[in-house]
Formats: structure tokens, sequence, C-alpha cells
């Protein structure tokens, strides 16, 4: 199988991507705390969250590989820095984890070729809504 398993996912970088959706929510959450605590801003968990961000609009569609492995290193950054990132409370921590893991999800799911969770709600949804007009 080839890595990256996509070339460009689904054939379009800014089309809606639950990667995309999951790093914004994680930068979003560090800008609301960029401020609070002097000189202590949450510096891994952004930068992890830009760096994949970096590999998904400026290198996967040229370098393929590069931009996935970007994409997933990043992402994966982005989960342990909220993992270890305490300062902020558990409740900043956890909504960090669960969007880069939501992140992390369509970046394997690219990158890897593989079913991931939410792709299989996504298409239950998809076929639940298709079966719901069949009978209307």
């Amino acid at each position: 199988m080839p890595f990256p398993a996509e070339s460009i996912p689904d054939g379009a970088l800014f089309a809606p991507h639950h990667f995309l959706y999951g790093l914004y929510l994680v930068l979003f959450r560090c800008a609301r705390k960029w401020d609070n605590y002097p000189r202590t801003e949450p510096l891994v968990v952004a930068g992890s969250a830009l760096f994949a961000l970096f590999g998904w609009a400026h290198l996967w569609r040229y370098y393929p590989v590069a931009g996935a492995t970007v994409c997933v290193v990043g992402t994966l950054g982005t989960v342990v820095g909220g993992l270890v990132t305490t300062k902020y409370g558990r409740r900043w921590q956890l909504f960090v984890v669960w969007s880069a893991l939501v992140a992390l999800d369509d970046a394997i799911s690219h990158a890897f070729g593989v079913w991931t969770p939410l792709d299989w709600l996504w298409n239950f949804a998809w076929r639940l809504g298709d079966s719901a007009a069949l009978l209307a």
C-alpha cells in the first residue's frame, strides 16, 4: 500500500475535512488562553497544530509523502502537547485533545487509507439519510 494513500485528500485540500476543523478548534482554544498566563503560552500545542496545518495546506499537494508525514506528526504533537499541558485546566486539556484526535482521525484516513471511526460514523449517518429520503 503506497504512502500516502491519497496524493490529495479527497481531491480537494480545502474541502470540508474534519482535519481542518479539529485543528482550527485547537488554535481557537489556544488563542483564548494565550494571555491568561504571561510567558507560559500553549506554544507546543499551537506550534504543533500550525505545523500540521502547514503540511496539509502547503506540502501535501506538491510533496505528498512529506505533507502526510508532517500532518500526522504535527497532529500527534498536538495530542501529546494537550495531554502534558495541565496549567489551563482539565476542560481546556480535554477539548484540545478531543479536537486533535478528530483531526488525527482524518489525517490517518487520508495518509494510510484505513477505515477510521469517524469515517464509519459519517458513512453510517449518510446511509441513514439516504434511507430516510427513499422512505419519504
